[in-house]
């Protein structure tokens, strides 16, 4: 999500004018006029002070990146797509083999 975006859910949430909303967290006016338009990043520590200021929480996450699929494995499985599958053999019918045999 872009800063300009949280700022903006930010302003939203707070119910407060930007005005008031400059007033309460200390960031002036025009500066969360410029995070609002991108013209400006704000720090971390920034959003946090506007969203306490809204009576908000501000919640940030990290997640470890997935890992590249090894390049020998997926030369593997293109290996694997120039072979034609085999159908499978129908089962054979033991059920009349079995009759004699417990008959017999």
């Amino acid at each position: 999500m872009r800063s300009s975006a949280i700022v903006a859910e930010i302003v939203q949430h707070s119910g407060l004018s930007k005005t008031a909303l400059s007033a309460a967290s200390g960031i002036s006016r025009s500066l969360i006029d410029d995070y609002l338009k991108g013209r400006s990043q704000p720090s971390i520590a920034q959003v946090e002070r506007l969203a306490e200021s809204a009576g908000c929480v501000l919640e940030l996450s990290v997640r470890p990146r997935s890992k590249p699929v090894p390049d020998q494995f997926l030369a593997v499985l293109e290996f694997g797509d120039l072979f034609p599958r085999k159908a499978p053999k129908p089962l054979v019918n033991l059920g009349p083999m079995w009759r004699r045999a417990q008959a017999g």
